[in-house]
């Protein structure tokens, strides 16, 4: 390898866009148009189950890779190129998405183009990435969905708590109203008998 350094890549143009789609179809196009790609790294900061931000990376960043394969294409090998870059959700934007860059520097040269790629010479990183990120979306949603039974029962469980506590709460209602029930009784059938010597002093009265 010689020791010119390698051409200078323009990255693609910091900015906002209306969703990460939208985001990710003008990066892609602005790196194809310098001879290299760009591809999601990993996906973090779910909120919904939906991640708000990407770390993204050219495609010929990661380790290096040795291989004493002959037909493989060397602009697809891994040579831990430094370029980072982000795509994150902002809620201050209404939620649309910000491309920023993070290291806008290359370690190669363009790519040259040389015909439709083929399934031998397709890189092979943005379907592992593309895989392990809808893997860890999935065990996410999983991690989500269980603690929202969790919460659920939870709730339940206070709800129960708090019927049982009110019902505990009617049984002394209930003695007290029977005890002045019983208060209130008492002195009506402790007066009856003065109502029968009001009878009789009558009677005593009219055989006078």
């Amino acid at each position: 390898m010689s020791g010119t350094p390698p051409a200078a890549l323009a990255p693609p143009s910091e900015g906002i866009f209306r969703t990460f789609e939208d985001l990710m179809a003008s990066v892609q196009h602005a790196a194809k148009d310098q001879g290299y790609g760009i591809v999601k790294l990993r996906a973090s900061n779910y909120r919904d189950g939906k991640p708000t931000r990407y770390d993204l990376v050219c495609d010929r960043g990661g380790v290096k890779y040795n291989s004493t394969a002959k037909k493989r294409n060397p602009s697809t090998r891994k040579i831990d190129c430094p370029f980072r870059a982000k795509a994150v959700c902002e809620v201050q934007l209404g939620n649309q998405w910000r491309f920023a860059l993070q290291e806008a520097r290359h370690n190669h040269e363009p790519r040259q183009p040389n015909g439709p790629q083929t399934t031998e010479s397709a890189p092979t990183a943005t379907f592992i990435r593309s895989f392990t990120n809808k893997i860890d979306r999935l065990s996410h949603d999983m991690m989500n969905g269980l603690g929202r039974i969790e919460q659920r029962l939870d709730m339940i469980e206070k709800r129960m708590e708090h019927l049982e506590a009110r019902s505990g709460g009617y049984e002394p209602r209930f003695q007290n109203l029977e005890q002045r029930m019983h208060q209130i009784e008492g002195p009506r059938m402790d007066g009856l008998p003065m109502d029968d010597v009001v009878e009789q002093r009558l009677l005593a009265s009219q055989v006078l």
